[in-house]
């Protein structure tokens, strides 16, 4: 992996954590306003890995676009989405590891750059790897274009959600976990599954909300780009009402960059992606730090390494 400039291991964006709420337990808006503090006081240390992620899913998606236009089949279509949609997940899932490092170590005060979180990452590399695999796979199998198409599949996908929504609060923590505590695949799932026990509800809706933060910001910064560009007559083919409507409609998100519009509108809403990627890890990454305040006295453990009086 490279990263330019942006991983300069002399990055300064990495100490200004004086607003964070630092080893005491959090309610929702305090988990969401330290989310955005942490964000925004070291912004340029969290851009520097996320711009890794813009450079893969554009190189990706390039090749994607090629090997759609030599495919001579619906059927090699559909794999080359799924196998692209599934890629797409998995590079998101490993950026959020890095994130999460960086993340967990700014609100514990300790000194990171985005050059140490990436090294300090590819230790754990391929345990995370196969882990987000496996947290991913029900997913990727009921959204499989090849064969989603079916009226029985849709069904099935339907009627999976409740279940889906529980797996994946259940062992929403496996990232943390692996990369935070160094334990093996299996152990994380079953250590994530420990700590939201009993509190389950409260893990998903704060979950749910830190989700709905990431969304809303994306959507707004990718529709006001694109509302911008409409009014210069950058997009568009028809008035620009008409083409702030089908903004809205999220008629641009899902289209592959086949024509110098498509690509346009493709780099505003990957950039928008990108921009907004850390709130989801820094967002996890803390309920996960304050259920284990909460249940495990680890704002005690933090301190008692960092105070001769407590030791």
């Amino acid at each position: 992996m490279g990263g330019g400039h942006m991983l300069n291991p002399n990055d300064t964006s990495k100490t200004d954590n004086r607003q964070m709420p630092t080893f005491q337990p959090m309610g929702l808006g305090s988990i969401l306003d330290a989310t955005l503090s942490l964000y925004r006081n070291n912004f340029r240390l969290f851009l520097g890995v996320t711009s890794i992620y813009f450079i893969l899913i554009v190189s990706q998606e390039g090749v994607v676009v090629f090997l759609l236009e030599i495919s001579s089949t619906l059927w090699l279509d559909n794999v080359i989405s799924d196998m692209d949609s599934l890629l797409d997940n998995v590079v998101y899932m490993l950026t959020v590891g890095v994130l999460v490092i960086a993340s967990s170590d700014i609100y514990l005060g300790k000194p990171i750059t985005s050059r140490i979180a990436l090294r300090r990452f590819r230790y754990r590399f391929f345990t995370y790897l196969g882990s987000s695999f496996l947290y991913l796979l029900p997913f990727a199998i009921l959204t499989l274009d090849s064969i989603s198409g079916s009226r029985s599949m849709g069904l099935l996908t339907l009627l999976s959600l409740p279940f889906l929504y529980a797996f994946y609060i259940v062992w929403v923590f496996y990232g943390p976990v692996i990369l935070l505590e160094k334990m093996t695949s299996a152990q994380s799932f079953g250590r994530s599954r420990d700590l939201v026990q009993g509190i389950w509800r409260r893990v998903f809706g704060i979950v749910l909300a830190i989700i709905l933060l990431d969304l809303a910001m994306y959507y707004i910064l990718g529709n006001s780009f694109g509302v911008v560009l409409a009014l210069f007559g950058i997009i568009g083919d028809g008035s620009v009402m008409e083409t702030i409507g089908d903004l809205f409609s999220l008629r641009y998100e899902d289209m592959r960059p086949t024509s110098l519009e498509t690509l346009i509108m493709y780099i505003v809403y990957l950039g928008a992606e990108t921009f907004t990627l850390p709130i989801y890890a820094i967002g996890v990454t803390l309920l996960y730090l304050d259920l284990r305040i909460r249940k495990e006295g680890f704002d005690i453990e933090m301190r008692a390494r960092n105070s001769p009086d407590l030791m």
